[in-house]
């Protein structure tokens, strides 16, 4: 991909970021399920993780972190370390080893969201006292679910962007 071309597709993700977080923070826009929300930004950066390098990936999972941080998280910090982690590791490993498909991002996004919302439900909620296991069961299985479900189209999303705008 020509360097001067970049632009218009790392544009086009941080206005999808934007629209995604503007999404999930209007009250009342997107219902809610069984207690949950969906976390649209995980999705999102995980799929666009997939399909760009190690250091693209990493900013977009620093700033979809940070906005995940921004309008769903009490405690600033964890979803932008995380997902900034993660999203690293995902580059690198899907720019030299593995081949991005429909069933590789379902699968790692699942894998990621369950693993970031569960770490979260432990250190930030359960060993605080504020809840217990049934709180889990009924509110964060579901947002869980529903994260996975929008992974679905914001796949074939970025697909599309990054076909499209790669070669401008």
């Amino acid at each position: 991909m020509e360097r001067r071309y970049t632009f218009f597709l790392y544009a086009a993700y941080s206005l999808e970021l934007l629209l995604l977080f503007i999404l999930q923070t209007t009250p009342l826009l997107i219902p809610e399920l069984f207690g949950g929300k969906p976390l649209l930004m995980i999705p999102a950066v995980v799929t666009v993780s997939l399909m760009e390098e190690q250091v693209p990936a990493l900013f977009f999972g620093l700033a979809g972190g940070a906005l995940l941080d921004l309008g769903c998280s009490d405690n600033l910090g964890y979803y932008t370390i995380t997902l900034t982690l993660i999203c690293f590791l995902l580059g690198f490993i899907f720019r030299d080893y593995m081949v991005v498909s429909f069933l590789n991002a379902m699968g790692f996004t699942s894998a990621v969201t369950l693993v970031t919302v569960f770490f979260y439900f432990i250190f930030f909620i359960l060993l605080s006292g504020r809840a217990d296991f049934s709180y889990f069961v009924s509110h964060c299985l579901s947002r869980i679910l529903y994260t996975i479900v929008c992974t679905v189209p914001l796949y074939f999303i970025n697909k599309f962007l990054f076909r499209n705008l790669r070669d401008f």
